[in-house]
This record gives C-alpha cells, sequence and structure tokens, in this order.
C-alpha cells in the first residue's frame, strides 16, 4: 500500500468510526424513546431489556454506516483543503481524481464490511432481539388476532379459521386439512375450536370429519358435537410468525419468498427487501462520490457545517429508500427498481456536482 493511499484512508478512518458511533447512538436513542412506554410497563427483567438494547445495537450501527461514509468524506476533503494540501498537491500537477481515489476505495471497503454484516451479525443479533421483544419485553400475541388465518402446525398440515384469538386460545370456523403425499387425506370442519390445557390439545365443537381416497374422493364423512383432536399446538406456537427482512440473509430471504408462493401469498415486499439488501451496501461509495464536491464547495466551512450536511443528506437518502419500499411493496414500482431507484437518483446528482467541479 502506497504512502499517500495509508495517509488518506487514515484521514477517512477517523471521521468514520466518530460519524458512526454518532448517527448510531442518536438512531438508537430515537428508537429507544419511542418505546419507552412499553420498556417502562414491562415485566421483563432488567437483564432481558439490557440483552435487547445490546442486540439492537448492530442494526443501528448496519443501518447508519452511509451516513457516517458521508461524513468522513467531507471531514477528510475539507480537511485536506483548509491546510492547503489539496492546493499544494494540485500546483505539483497530482490530478483531483487520483487525490480522491483512496477515499472511493475506503468507502468500498466499508461497503464490503457493511454487507458481510448484514448477511451474518446482524440477521442473528436481530432476530433475537425481536424475540426477546416479542416474547418477553412486549408480548404481542397476548392480544394478537388473526382475520382468515392460515397457520401450519406441521408438515402437510394446514388450519384455517376466520378468527384465531391467541390469548383466549380459541378459533372461529376452523378448518384442519391433513395431507398425504400432496393429497387431501383428512379434513375436520368446525363451527369453533378451543386450546384445553389440561389435554394440551385442541378441542372442536359441532363440525363434520371427512375421510379422503387417493383420488381426493370422500370415503366417509361423520358429524360430532364435540371432537378433542389429535392437534397438540399450543396458540402462541401456532401464531403465525413473519420475519422482518432485517432477520434474515439474501438466502432466508429467497426461501421465505418460496414459502411465500407455496401458501399463494404475494411476495412483493420480499422481493423488494431482497432487492434492497444488494443495493444498500453500494450507498456507501454513492454517498462518498457525492460527499466529494459538496466538500469542495464548503471548502472552510466549520465542521459543525459538515456534521450537519452528512445528516441532511443521509436521512434525505433514508427518506428515499424507505419510499422506494413502500412503493414496491405496493407494486407501485418493480422490486428492482423501487430498491435501486435511490442509489440511481443520489448517483446522478454526484455526477452532476462531479462535472461542475471538475474533479
Amino acid at each position: 500500500m502506497r504512502i499517500f493511499t495509508r495517509y488518506v484512508g487514515k484521514a477517512f478512518l477517523g471521521p468514520f468510526v466518530f460519524g458512526l458511533g454518532v448517527f448510531a447512538l442518536l438512531a438508537f436513542l430515537g428508537d429507544l424513546f419511542d418505546k419507552m412506554g412499553r420498556i417502562a410497563t414491562s415485566k421483563a427483567a432488567f437483564a432481558v431489556v439490557a440483552q435487547y438494547m445490546v442486540l439492537q445495537l448492530p442494526y443501528w450501527a448496519v443501518r447508519i454506516v452511509p451516513m457516517a461514509t458521508l461524513l468522513a468524506t467531507l471531514f477528510a476533503v475539507s480537511s485536506f483543503v483548509s491546510t492547503g494540501e489539496f492546493t499544494a498537491v494540485q500546483a505539483a500537477g497530482f490530478e483531483g481524481r487520483r487525490f480522491f481515489r483512496p477515499l472511493l476505495w475506503a468507502s468500498a471497503f466499508v461497503a464490503l464490511a457493511a454487507f458481510c454484516a448484514q448477511e451474518t451479525v446482524l440477521p442473528a443479533c436481530f432476530s433475537r432481539s425481536q424475540t426477546l421483544w416479542r416474547e418477553k419485553i412486549h408480548p404481542v400475541w397476548e392480544w394478537d388476532r388473526y382475520h382468515d388465518a392460515v397457520l401450519v402446525p406441521g408438515p402437510e398440515r394446514l388450519v384455517s379459521a376466520t378468527l384465531f384469538v391467541v390469548n383466549a386460545g380459541t378459533m372461529e370456523r376452523p378448518v384442519l386439512d391433513d395431507f398425504k403425499d400432496g393429497r387431501l387425506a383428512r379434513q375436520m370442519d368446525a363451527e369453533s375450536g378451543r386450546w384445553d390445557p389440561a389435554s394440551g390439545r385442541w378441542v372442536f365443537a359441532n363440525g363434520v370429519s371427512r375421510v379422503f381416497d387417493e383420488q381426493g374422493g370422500l370415503l366417509s364423512e361423520e358429524p360430532f358435537g364435540s371432537l378433542e383432536s389429535d392437534l397438540r399446538v399450543a396458540p402462541r406456537a401456532l401464531a403465525p410468525t413473519t420475519k422482518t427482512a432485517e432477520e434474515m440473509s439474501l438466502r432466508e430471504t429467497l426461501d421465505e419468498v418460496a414459502r411465500y408462493r407455496r401458501n399463494g401469498r404475494s411476495a412483493r415486499p420480499l422481493w423488494t427487501a431482497f432487492h434492497q439488501k444488494i443495493a444498500y451496501p453500494f450507498t456507501n461509495i454513492v454517498l462518498c462520490a457525492l460527499g466529494l464536491p459538496i466538500a469542495l464547495r464548503l471548502r472552510r466551512a466549520p465542521r459543525a457545517v459538515s456534521f450537519a450536511a452528512a445528516l441532511t443528506l443521509g436521512f434525505l437518502y433514508l427518506w428515499f429508500l424507505e419510499m422506494g419500499w413502500h412503493l414496491g411493496k405496493s407494486g407501485r414500482l418493480p422490486p428492482v427498481v423501487a430498491a435501486w431507484s435511490p442509489n440511481l437518483v443520489f448517483a446522478a446528482v454526484a455526477a452532476a456536482l462531479h462535472r461542475a467541479a471538475r474533479i
């Protein structure tokens, strides 16, 4: 590694670590204050809450990496300009592009590190933190009500219900389907169902039990007033849980897409999240390229101005990212376009500013 590259990289590293810590802390505290009421009234032990907070930090660190990259670029370039180093190398015939190239390489290295964290550390930590939140700190199952629910208690078994109340352990109009080699073998169709903690089974009332042959024809049909079924999955375990994009790697996201398709559900939100996972690390390079001409325009401005610029542009990018997510999820834009549009917009602005600054 050349001395010049190490020198520029060092000028980038310090502000990057500072920005990563400050921005991640600000975002983390904002989220924490939003949840403070629920945490304060929670029955969870302090150790559980503390573990949840620690596990949330990797999420906010990865989320805020582009803003830290932009801040590091602004600080580094402003430092070179204010000390006269940039003017000196220009006078010596050193091209501006070569001068700033190590910053782009540094942002690319950060992008690679963020992608690796996104695929390894982040899903594991975020999934564990969400489990703690849902089950111990803010157990949503206590009041969850699922309308037109399709539940999967086990392989080749489905339960559908017009209403499933988790805390009460009740179902309205439940239908239990058992399959064998992909065909419907048995069906239980009832008016209502309730969980019996004593026997550890679901008990169904006022229904019909049906058996089907290998061709799908009805073999027998028997009505019942009350039937203690062999369904032993408790309400909390039966409640459908949907992983968020942050809890999954790219491979897990594709697996979830396949599961959605098998259940006949739209996978558009997952496809949007999948492409966002690929596009997000490139944001570091785009914002670094955007920061170069902005820093040259600011020149000898105080560092507080650079900090404010990084904060403003960073949150503007996050707003574009959120808009792309909703547009892709709703189908107004194809998932690929929705995921990559923030990068394309900011890259176009960066290119225009580069031409104007003649870097």
